[in-house]
């Protein structure tokens, strides 16, 4: 065998190799947007549920736009998956007529997967884009801290009050001295009101 032949024999493998990577990365590039998108779905439901509630929402726009967004993702990957066993056969059946030097390999089918994978991606990210925006707005207006600090806060204030009112109804007169309106008991450091 020649020098030549060795090279081209060489390079026909190392090209059979470059298709098989190719394919397979198009495969894991696929599933990726398949899982995430429906994923993301699943977490904004419960986002939604758990962490948003019976509250007021804001922004919904943005959500209905992320959950659209990752519907027609999912769509499209699922559309590529068919447009690629399309081309495929197509471009087998190029091989077998003898025009794949002559035509597109694939034809319309092998352009319309690689643009239905791209719209895939791009669609996924506008939808993450716009989880964020609502996601953010609805966390600031009804942050579960903000409502426990209130939460703490009314609970403190009416402790506070009750145990004045109690303070003040069960003390024993003796012990106190009226001051300014207002019932001390003794050893208290309050002063009192001037009026």
């Amino acid at each position: 065998m020649t020098e030549e032949n060795k090279q081209s024999d060489h390079l026909a493998e190392y090209r059979k190799w470059l298709v098989a990577a190719e394919q397979k990365s198009q495969e894991d590039f696929d599933k990726t947007v398949l899982s995430l998108s429906g994923g993301a779905l699943g977490i904004s439901f419960v986002f939604l549920k758990d962490v948003v509630g019976p509250k007021e929402i804001v922004l919904s726009g943005f959500l209905l736009a992320a959950w659209l967004g990752w519907a027609f993702s999912t769509f499209a990957v699922l559309t590529s998956y068919y447009l690629s066993h399309l081309a495929l056969r197509r471009a087998i059946s190029q091989v077998d007529c003898g025009t794949i030097y002559k035509q597109t390999p694939g034809g319309v089918f092998n352009c319309l997967t690689a643009i239905l994978n791209a719209t895939g991606a791009v669609l996924f990210l506008v939808g993450v884009c716009c989880i964020t925006v609502f996601a953010g707005a609805n966390l600031s207006t009804k942050g579960g801290t903000n409502d426990r600090t209130k939460t703490t806060t009314s609970s403190a204030a009416t402790s506070t009050t009750t145990a004045a009112t109690s303070t003040t109804t069960t003390a024993n007169p003796n012990e106190g001295q009226a001051r300014g309106g207002r019932l001390l008991s003794s050893g208290s450091t309050t002063a009192p009101t001037k009026e």
